[in-house]
């Protein structure tokens, strides 16, 4: 870590100059606050670079480059290296994408990480992460901040696309919809759910790639692993892994070590499921029917066309959102009249009160909407606003 204190002086004098530079030496004040983000800025580059040529056991100091200045020159030019490896990695990653209907994973693969390329201060504010994030990983990433957070996020966040993307996406959608009926809605890792299921299809011989693990399947499971310690269950969970990886033709180093990584964390829930008699919760059958929400829903009557044109004159006209409300329910039997009027005549605060009349089942069905869109590749940009806006109300 670097030493403030036996820096102080260089630090200052780079402070006074970042002062100057952010306000465009107009010599006007900035608050305590600001000034206290412009060092950790200063202190954050320099901490990165000297992070960076610590991992192999190299001890460098600030006398090897004369001055505080020197590192943090070359800590803005790592910060600088890594954003540009991060937006190309995001690319791939949309290129790479499941088009699975989780709102979380498309929502921050299409919207979420974009924000923190836009508005990333690597010059005053690069410890700092704005970014919209609610995805899970199979790991959290509790000590990075900054561009070093991001590049690590998306650097596991490829790993885990890479492997799924080695199994067919309706048999994930099955799986997910296997693990929960609400999985487009929940907070969840695809990646884990995956692998926990291609363990325990390895660990009884059967084929991989389907994914799926009936009832039967799950108490052999039980009675194959229940007699184990903890470290023999690793043991043989690492043993399928090989040749699940095998089978799977993945020779990539950072892959393997991500793999092996994800085996040890599954094998402490394994542990714990297998003494609460649970493996349920591990194992998962895969549901292949049909969402029920769009099997046995039938809409009400919709308008003319003629008709539908003249209530959406008559709502725009109005000025009270109750009186929007009390046309809606009086006159609006029809889902998809409703979001025709979404569309052109419902706006800020009234989206929640028009979301509220809605049933579940309805909620539902505008949630495979806009999921089913953004699964097909539209950013979050690029969604209507009424989409937008039904987000919003779902989380």
């Amino acid at each position: 870590m670097f030493d403030i204190d036996a820096n102080i002086n260089d630090l200052m004098m780079m402070l006074t100059d970042k002062y100057r530079k952010y306000t465009s030496n107009d010599h006007s004040s900035i608050s305590v606050e600001k000034a206290q983000q412009l060092m950790d800025s200063i202190l954050y580059c320099i901490n990165g670079y000297l992070n960076s040529v610590n991992v192999d056991g190299n001890s460098i100091t600030t006398s090897d480059y004369n001055s505080a200045n020197a590192l943090y020159e070359k800590g803005l030019e790592l910060a600088k290296e890594n954003f540009a490896r991060a937006k190309e990695l995001l690319i791939d990653i949309k290129n790479t994408s499941l088009k699975i209907d989780n709102m979380s994973y498309q929502d921050t693969i299409f919207g979420g990480l974009d924000i923190f390329f836009k508005k990333y201060d690597i010059l005053y504010a690069a410890h700092e992460t704005p970014v919209d994030i609610d995805y899970q990983l199979s790991f959290e990433l509790k000590d990075f901040t900054g561009v070093e957070y991001i590049l690590k996020y998306l650097e596991q966040l490829y790993l885990e696309n890479i492997f799924c993307k080695k199994f067919d996406e309706k048999d994930i959608k099955a799986l997910l919809k296997g693990y929960s009926k609400d999985y487009r809605v929940l907070l969840l890792n695809i990646y884990e759910i995956v692998m926990q299921n291609v363990i325990g299809l390895e660990l009884i011989g059967s084929d991989i790639l389907r994914l799926n693990i009936y009832a039967e399947d799950k108490l052999i499971l039980q009675e194959m692993l229940e007699d184990l310690n903890l470290f023999e269950l690793q043991d043989k969970l690492l043993l399928a892994l090989d040749s699940i990886l095998d089978k799977l033709d993945i020779k990539d180093y950072n892959q393997i070590e991500y793999a092996k990584k994800a085996t040890v964390k599954i094998s402490y829930d394994i542990k714990h499921c297998i003494s609460i008699k649970k493996l349920d919760k591990i194992f998962i059958t895969s549901d292949y029917k049909k969402d029920e929400a769009a099997s046995t829903y039938k809409d009400g009557v919709h308008m003319s066309s003629k008709e539908l044109r003249k209530f959406i004159s008559e709502m725009q006209e109005c000025r009270f959102t109750s009186d929007k409300i009390a046309m809606i329910k009086s006159s609006v039997h029809s889902l998809r009249d409703l979001i025709d009027i979404l569309d052109t005549c419902i706006w800020d605060d009234e989206y929640v009160e028009v979301f509220k009349l809605l049933s579940q089942v309805e909620l539902d069905i505008l949630c495979q909407i806009v999921v089913s869109d953004m699964a097909m590749g539209y950013k979050l940009s690029e969604l209507k606003f009424w989409q937008r806006e039904f987000l919003k109300f779902e989380k």
